[in-house]
């Protein structure tokens, strides 16, 4: 799977914006395929290591990465990134300049593989999940992870800013069959 997506890594770096989707219902794999494990890394984990890869062989650019991770959970937009104790802040999303940013969301400069797996761990631990009927921890939010990718040409000056997201949608089947009441 991971080699039908690698491309997409560098349209992001030339300043496009794109978005992975994964969607099905319950047990069908979406996480795994975003998140992977140690053994079979998904797509986010290989794509943070092809990014860098690319990043580290433009020596004729000025990069700065950053990235936010967010989950839509029963209507509400939650910062998994927020530092703890930190007060929580309404997010809001817009679109500036022709591209969609959330207002108020924490967003982290990352500079190397190791950093940006840990940020992504850690965000994942504060996902919502719970048991279903179909699922022994099943993912109970949209969850929007996105590296945003600003380049600057040393040379001609020219800027480039894309973003590289990754989404995985909670389950598409009904709530009943998933043995969870619409609040869970």
């Amino acid at each position: 799977m991971f080699e039908d997506c690698e491309r997409l890594i560098q349209s992001a770096i030339d300043g496009y914006s794109v978005c992975i989707f994964a969607y099905g219902q319950t047990g069908s794999g979406k996480t795994f395929t975003i998140q992977g494990n140690e053994q079979n890394p998904g797509l986010t984990p290989r794509a943070i290591v092809g990014m860098f890869d690319i990043v580290r062989e433009m020596s004729n650019f000025r990069v700065k990465l950053k990235c936010y991770m967010v989950e839509l959970y029963l209507n509400n937009l939650r910062d998994l990134l927020l530092p703890p104790g930190e007060p929580v802040k309404d997010l809001e999303i817009k679109e500036s300049a022709g591209k969609v940013v959330i207002h108020n969301v924490t967003e982290v400069e990352i500079v190397s593989v190791a950093q940006c797996e840990e940020i992504f761990n850690d965000g994942l631990s504060r996902r919502k999940t719970r048991a279903t009927m179909m699922n022994d921890a099943s993912s109970r939010s949209h969850l929007v992870f996105s590296i945003i990718i600003d380049t600057a040409n040393i040379n001609t000056g020219i800027r480039n800013v894309g973003k590289l997201s990754f989404v995985d949608l909670a389950g598409s089947e009904k709530s009943s069959k998933t043995g969870v009441d619409k609040q869970g």
